[in-house]
């Protein structure tokens, strides 16, 4: 099992937001979140993710998590060179930076700060298909995504399946019915 979540709930001040939820994910599969604004997408991911804790229940991770927000955070002063070069060297990887660039059609020595949100977005996919992790935790991957960026992610999750899991929290419910092997809608609470 690479994800297991035991009857979790969390709460902020006296709002529950997530009550009693169990899942688990192995690898392989795709699970899309689905819901409204406010009923605990990015929560949950930040749980499974281990940016929170959970305010009862247990979570289990199994291989490395990388977490993709929505905005993706990046430092607008570096290059995407710098970027995916530090990354390796956080780490430990050997990866091909410069074609994972090439492949998402990113510049090599532009700052961030002159990257539209779309190219960010694409950066964070590099990112990911160069670092490899186990689990992918993904907060609306598609936004401010074009058709060229659009059919990279796709690309981008078929590869996932051949080896990783991927949780991805969207309101797009046409992408999760392409991609998802099953979904979890969550509710207002």
């Amino acid at each position: 099992m690479l994800l297991r979540l035991e009857a979790i709930s969390k709460r902020f001040g006296r709002d529950w937001v997530l009550r009693d939820l169990s899942f688990a994910l192995d690898r392989g599969e795709v699970v899309a979140l689905l819901g409204p604004n406010g009923s605990g997408k990015t929560t949950l991911l930040r749980l499974m993710a281990g940016l929170l804790k959970p305010t009862r229940g247990r979570v289990e991770r199994g291989g490395r998590v990388l977490f993709l927000p929505n905005p993706p955070a990046f430092h607008r002063h570096l290059t995407a060179r710098e970027h995916l070069l530090y990354d390796l060297a956080f780490h430990g990887g050997r990866g091909d930076w410069r074609g994972a660039l090439v492949r998402f059609g990113l510049p090599e020595n532009l700052p961030l700060a002159a990257f539209s949100s779309g190219m960010k977005k694409r950066l964070a996919l590099a990112r990911l298909i160069l670092l490899g992790p186990d689990l992918w935790l993904l907060d609306e991957p598609e936004t401010a995504l074009d058709g060229e960026g659009r059919e990279l992610l796709l690309k981008a999750l078929q590869e996932a399946r051949q080896g990783a899991g991927v949780v991805l929290a969207t309101h797009d419910r046409a992408l999760a019915a392409q991609v998802a092997d099953r979904t979890l809608e969550l509710g207002v609470a």
